[in-house]
């Protein structure tokens, strides 16, 4: 895994709580703490690089669309990086290897096999519905799709049909727990008010996007129309965003928040969520079977996503201010059937068992497991096997 965003970080720790019980799962975070300079401070620039020049991390994305590139590209870089990298996998002494991020897929692979451990080596492909060409590297011994919009690109991409299945993306038990929970409770578990709906707004882990412009519109147009609401704003990792959006006067109830963990549970809360088109806060909204307002996108990766989103009924995009306010005031006007509709809509759309369907499939890799895995919504019988999740 690695931490540029939090969506990797998520499908990373989703996989694990699905093998507890099975096998022992360790992080390894080689991006950031193991490659070597400057390739250990990307995840620090994914944030900025894709507020402040989208369209430059557009032309990365495109860059990366030809398999035949990007394998040259890993040649020249694996006699750079493959020895910290090597010495990262062969310490733990991996079983099995899953992998959540694009950038730990080839070299990665190419290491273990340079120092002679076979173990199965599963990628899960967080991007659902437009992935990069560097998720796929044929190589590998499965490859774990969303949609069937992925696994063309995977095809296309020269992997083995046999070894690309389409399952979901991975998310936290906590979501699936939060399905049906009442939103005045949620409310008030969290210390808000709980007779005001909520509407949540986040950047996902990096505080992406531009959520004081939207914050301000979409309070402003509530407070004129004189509906009682609340707002809850997420700036993730993101500080100076978050002491900005403290600092700012607002006409009605806000709550600006940093880094949350406990996304579930505002989630939950929640009677409309407005983000950008980051796939894992889409799926677990959809988990929790809260709308969304789409408001924007990361240019290449995320812009099938937001196809996704409108298809499914789940929720609409509008990346302008005012007239995403404009929406979110009409939907939140007394006997408005826009956010039920959406909210069911978005329940019908979600995957919750995903993690426990692709740890199934990756654990059915090992030598003497293909008999004995079974998908179910239990932990299946212990095991010892060490699974490293990259």
């Amino acid at each position: 895994m690695a931490d540029s965003g939090g969506g990797h970080r998520s499908a990373a720790v989703s996989l694990a709580e699905a093998l507890e019980g099975r096998a022992r799962g360790v992080f390894v975070n080689l991006l950031d703490e193991h490659a070597p300079f400057p390739l250990n401070h990307l995840s620090a620039l994914y944030g900025p690089l894709v507020n402040r020049a989208p369209w430059l991390y557009h032309a990365i994305y495109q860059a990366s669309a030809s398999r035949r590139r990007l394998a040259l590209l890993e040649d020249a870089a694996y006699p750079w990086v493959q020895g910290r990298i090597t010495a990262a996998l062969v310490a733990e002494q991996p079983d099995l290897v899953i992998n959540v991020h694009p950038m730990q897929n080839a070299l990665p692979l190419r290491s273990l096999r340079g120092a002679g451990n076979r173990a199965p080596f599963v990628t899960v492909v967080t991007d659902p519905v437009s992935p990069s060409m560097a998720w796929f590297y044929p190589a590998v011994d499965l490859c774990v799709v969303a949609t069937d919009a992925a696994r063309r690109v995977a095809l296309t991409a020269g992997m083995d049909p046999s070894r690309v299945v389409v399952i979901g993306l991975p998310v936290r038990r906590a979501f699936a727990a939060a399905r049906g929970r009442l939103k005045p409770a949620g409310r008030a578990s969290l210390g808000l008010p709980p007779e005001r709906p909520l509407v949540l707004l986040t950047g996902g882990g990096a505080g992406i996007g531009r959520l004081p412009v939207l914050a301000r519109a979409i309070a402003r147009r509530l407070a004129q129309a004189h509906i009682p609401t609340q707002m809850a704003i997420i700036a993730g990792h993101n500080q100076p965003l978050q002491q900005h959006l403290q600092a700012e006067p607002w006409p009605l109830p806000v709550t600006v928040l940093g880094f949350v963990d406990a996304m579930a549970d505002w989630l939950a809360a929640a009677d409309l969520l407005i983000t950008k088109a980051g796939p894992g806060t889409l799926a677990e909204a959809a988990c929790v079977g809260v709308p969304v307002l789409v408001t924007g996108f990361i240019p290449g990766q995320e812009a099938g996503n937001v196809t996704w989103v409108e298809s499914s009924g789940m929720g609409i995009f509008a990346d302008q201010p005012d007239r995403a306010a404009a929406l979110v005031a009409e939907w939140f006007a007394p006997g408005d059937p826009t956010l039920a509709r959406m909210a069911a809509h978005a329940a019908a759309a979600a995957q919750p068992d995903a993690a426990e369907r692709i740890v199934c499939a990756a654990l059915a890799l090992l030598p003497d497991r293909s008999d004995t895995v079974t998908c179910t919504a239990h932990p299946a019988p212990t095991c010892q096997d060490q699974v490293l999740t990259s």
